[in-house]
């Protein structure tokens, strides 16, 4: 009876213990809370609108245009924020002054804005209408202010240090009289001449007054900057995309476009990357271009290419000269919500058996990748770098996409991947797509021709530590974008 009791007493200790295994430890640069934020968004839509949009064929404004140009005719920026709710787009970023220096709300500290111009008598205020709007809608609102001013530069008296004080005034009213902002847009078209001292108080305005704040950040301001340039405006991330980078190498853009489109492995800071592109050819709206906007297709082939591979899509939705997103536009971008959550409604691993040849145990169980919650995720033990995830399914199913989630809290982990396919657990082909990948980070998303199986593997080849797997899964494209 003793020894019964004994070996009971030893069963429910190993139980308790492997209950209470302990959370794998982050390895390498880790995500702060906006970071961590900011990717959860996935998609995040640009709005460039201003002086532009009234010339004709220019998207790069010289500063010498009269402001008398600007008079949008019905500006509904309710409208705006249906389509991104309608689009499934949390945050929408506008261009409140482009690289002409033209400002879209009634700033204190130049003549150069909406104030002079006969939109509402001079008496509009188009950041307020787009914050207003935005927040009542439950849309994220953000702000580019271009540190390239190309009107304040036709000044004879113009200098950097004058500048910098002039930039820092209007940041503030930016940040401080339109409630939250949760992303400041630092483009470094242009602004060569804006050194890290300039940045250095201009980020301090950022962090005082709206802790939150994402900077997008590039050439001198990437000291402060939480997410990158990817290095095109075509919106495709590198293959592989990691969220770390070396500090000192992305100082000059130009001359490592590829570590802003990789990132490095062994980065010393951790900035990921943001994808932008236009849905249409140009940044401001051009009604020539309303017969060249990207299709639901072209816009899928994006999203897999940038939030697909580790990174965030900003996507441009260009106001026209009304003032509202054109109708083609807003179709087809919510054509692309669609297409998403069609394709991800149903991941067909979601009722297979889940073994895994290093499990770390306790709450950290391999079938946490298939079980949809936010909260759980698998990790082998500590001594294992790889790994081999087996999916046995019911039934074969047939499947032309997969993704992969790491927990990017415990930072890049795995660096080696592939994924495989079998009929009989036996007999393993691997998917050309999905062989010898390397990063992950917070989704990667690869599609192939489509494959019938019954057993799908994922193979952990590589890593710097044990890996961390929040979510796999395989899926058929929605008939919106396969072909």
């Amino acid at each position: 009876m003793k020894k019964q009791r004994f070996l009971f007493a030893l069963f429910f200790l190993l139980v308790s213990l492997n209950t209470l295994a302990q959370a794998p430890k982050p390895v390498g640069p880790t995500p702060n809370e906006r970071q961590i934020d900011w990717y959860n968004q996935e998609i995040i839509a640009f709005f460039h609108f201003g002086l532009n949009t009234y010339e004709e064929f220019v998207n790069e404004g010289d500063g010498r245009t009269t402001t008398s140009l600007f008079n949008p005719t019905a500006l509904d920026c309710k409208q705006w924020a249906r389509t991104l709710k309608a689009a499934g787009i949390p945050n929408g970023i506008l261009t409140a002054k482009h690289a002409d220096g033209f400002c879209l709300w009634p700033s204190a500290y130049t003549d150069y804005c909406v104030k002079n111009s006969p939109w509402k008598g001079g008496k509009g205020d188009v950041v307020k209408e787009f914050a207003d709007a935005f927040n009542s809608l439950g849309v994220r609102a953000s702000v580019y202010l271009g540190p390239h001013d190309r009107h304040e530069h036709l000044s004879p008296l113009y200098n950097t240090t004058d500048y910098r004080d002039y930039y820092a005034h209007q940041l503030t009213e930016l940040l401080s009289n339109y409630g939250p902002m949760w992303e400041t847009w630092w483009d470094g078209a242009g602004a060569d001449e804006l050194t890290t001292p300039i940045y250095t108080k201009w980020a301090e305005i950022v962090r005082r007054l709206q802790p939150q704040c994402v900077i997008f950040g590039t050439k001198n301001s990437y000291r402060f900057a939480d997410v990158r340039w990817n290095g095109n405006e075509s919106g495709i991330a590198g293959d592989p995309c990691w969220s770390t980078i070396d500090s000192l190498s992305i100082r000059d853009e130009h001359a490592h476009i590829k570590d802003l489109n990789e990132g490095q492995l062994n980065g010393d800071a951790y900035i990921p990357a943001e994808s932008d592109v236009s849905i249409r050819p140009s940044w401001f709206y051009h009604s020539e271009e309303d017969v060249m906007v990207k299709s639901v297709a072209e816009l899928w082939d994006i999203y897999c290419k940038s939030v697909g591979r580790n990174s965030v899509l900003l996507l441009n939705l260009p106001p026209d000269r009304r003032g509202l997103i054109h109708p083609i536009d807003s179709a087809n971008v919510v054509g692309l919500r669609k297409a998403i959550d069609e394709t991800f409604h149903t991941n067909l691993l979601e009722d297979a058996k889940v073994t895994a040849k290093n499990p770390r145990g306790g709450e950290y169980a391999a079938a946490n990748m298939i079980d949809k919650s936010p909260d759980t995720y698998y990790a082998a033990n500590d001594n294992a770098t790889t790994d081999e995830i087996v999916f046995e399914l019911n039934s074969p199913k047939t499947f032309d996409c997969l993704m992969i989630q790491e927990v990017i809290a415990l930072g890049h982990r795995t660096t080696g991947w592939s994924v495989d396919y079998s009929n009989d657990g036996k007999k393993w082909t691997v998917i050309p797509e999905a062989n010898n990948k390397q990063s992950i980070g917070h989704k990667w998303i690869l599609r192939f021709s489509p494959v019938t199986a019954k057993y799908v593997r994922l193979r952990i080849t590589k890593g710097k530590a044990c890996p961390a797997i929040h979510t796999f899964g395989v899926y058929k494209q929605s008939a919106l974008v396969s072909k």
